[in-house]
């Protein structure tokens, strides 16, 4: 029969105090009480400036996109590099993909593996950010236009976020002869969007340094997708995180697509892939200590040689080298990606979301550019696999990589296991890679940062934190 009336049993969850997360109605229903406000201030203003989409911020320069798939996208990235002038970098940075499938084969979760960003959209999804939560200081925001399935044009006010942060330390050094110091504050440039897709929300983060790295950071939070339990049953395959309640274990994927132009000229493709791996020397005359290791590099020839996984017992990462570009040192100049922490599926070859993400099988593709190889799953994933779609099917061309316009796609991914503690809504985790600048330039490009011009009257010490005896606050004696 129909329950129309629920009960307490029917709905453990009406009672429990730990479900919500509003104000005022979270654990206990107060709020803390100790957060003083912490406040950004630049009385002269950013350091950026702005020129319609295009943005310049130091020696850095780039243009703002946005679609509704990928929402946004960071176009002709370059840096301004005293007498050799504007030096390119990559001519087009986004993230095309994002697979989240699930590791439990009961209804209905072995059908929960969303594409994202091709069946759903990243850009369609993203949401006004407010001032002072998803973005603090001194802020630019730009609009979102985008047609919809109406065929009207759609505007989203203050999807993207543009700003600078303090990022601590950006170098240092005390002579132990003299006792003086240097020491530099880092500051980054932050491009991101925030997305709503479905219980999860994602935050896409392209962060600019000054000695010249590129990060690409994901921030993921939100509602975690639950199933029902009968009273006193776990599943193998979750975590109990309230009475007769759990999450299901799974995965997040990402896809990067970086169409580079390190040290390109408009209309030059020099470019090739070097694969690095750290070696241990063997025992004998050229390892007398045991201690000897090196830097092995092979390059990647071809498409297929370069579909590779990532290998911290190696601390494998890859350099995009300029081929007709060199640095005083008469080697050529290059761009390294270092990847972050990473995963492959934990799912058997013969998974059905493997047929449509054939692409998560690697963690590194690289393709020579073509302009409608944009999107990893094929322009239309829920279709897949179509004849010739997609990126596991575009490689077995094995197109030759040597000195051409070079294409990485970064797949990176998260495995969760849900904790009691990302309940009832999950704090962030962080995820990412880096782009980092390898015999790039001639020296550190940081060295010219100037020291900090806060006055010491600005400066202000905490007062002295008053003692706690038996829980209660008491004065110091």
């Amino acid at each position: 029969p129909l329950i129309f009336c629920r009960t307490e049993s029917d709905s453990p969850m009406e009672n429990d105090h730990l479900r919500n997360y509003t104000p005022g109605e979270t654990r206990g229903g107060v709020d803390r009480s100790d957060v003083k406000p912490l406040i950004i201030n630049q009385p002269e203003g950013p350091s950026f400036r702005i020129n319609g989409y295009f943005v310049e911020w130091q020696k850095w320069n780039f243009r703002i996109g946005f679609t509704p798939k990928e929402g946004l996208v960071i176009y002709s990235v370059a840096y301004v590099d005293g007498s050799r002038g504007r030096r390119p970098i990559a001519h087009r940075l986004s993230f095309v993909e994002m697979v989240v499938p699930y590791g439990d084969p009961s209804e209905p979760h072995y059908r929960k593996n969303a594409f994202d960003a091709g069946e759903d959209g990243l850009g369609k999804n993203a949401h006004s950010l407010k001032k002072g939560c998803d973005c603090l200081g001194y802020i630019k925001y730009f609009d979102a236009h985008f047609t919809n399935f109406t065929g009207h044009v759609e505007t989203i006010e203050n999807c993207v976020c543009l700003h600078e942060e303090d990022h601590g330390i950006l170098w240092k050094h005390q002579d132990w002869r003299t006792g003086l110091a240097e020491v530099r504050r880092s500051r980054r440039l932050t491009v991101s969007f925030i997305c709503t897709v479905a219980n999860y929300e994602y935050g896409f983060y392209w962060h600019f340094y000054q000695d010249g790295k590129i990060e690409a950071e994901v921030k993921l939070t939100g509602i975690l997708s639950l199933g029902a339990l009968m009273p006193g049953e776990s599943r193998k395959y979750g975590t109990t995180i309230a009475p007769s309640l759990y999450a299901p274990v799974h995965q997040h994927f990402f896809v990067a697509r970086m169409d580079m132009a390190v040290d390109c000229k408009p209309n030059e493709a020099h470019n090739q892939v070097v694969e690095v791996n750290v070696k241990v020397e063997s025992a004998g005359t050229n390892n007398v200590h045991n201690n000897a290791f090196y830097a092995e590099e092979k390059i990647l020839k071809s498409e297929l040689q370069a579909m590779r996984d990532c290998d911290p017992s190696s601390a494998r990462h890859w350099i995009v080298r300029n081929t007709r570009a060199v640095n005083r040192t008469g080697q050529p100049t290059g761009f390294r990606l270092v990847p972050g922490s990473n995963c492959l599926p934990f799912a058997l070859p013969e998974a059905k979301f493997l047929r449509r993400a054939g692409f998560l099988k690697h963690n590194l593709w690289v393709t020579p550019y073509k302009s409608d190889e944009k999107f990893p799953g094929g322009e239309f994933p829920n279709q897949n696999p179509r004849l010739h779609e997609g990126l596991a099917t575009w490689v077995k061309k094995d197109r030759p990589l040597e000195e051409t316009d070079i294409v990485l796609w970064y797949v990176f991914g998260l495995t969760h296991i849900p904790r009691l503690e990302d309940w009832p809504v999950m704090p962030v985790e962080h995820i990412g890679f880096m782009l980092m600048p390898h015999g790039f330039f001639n020296c550190s490009p940081a060295v010219d940062v100037p020291p900090g011009t806060s006055d010491a009257a600005d400066v202000k010490e905490a007062e002295s934190p008053k003692a706690i005896q038996n829980g209660a606050l008491v004065s110091k004696l």
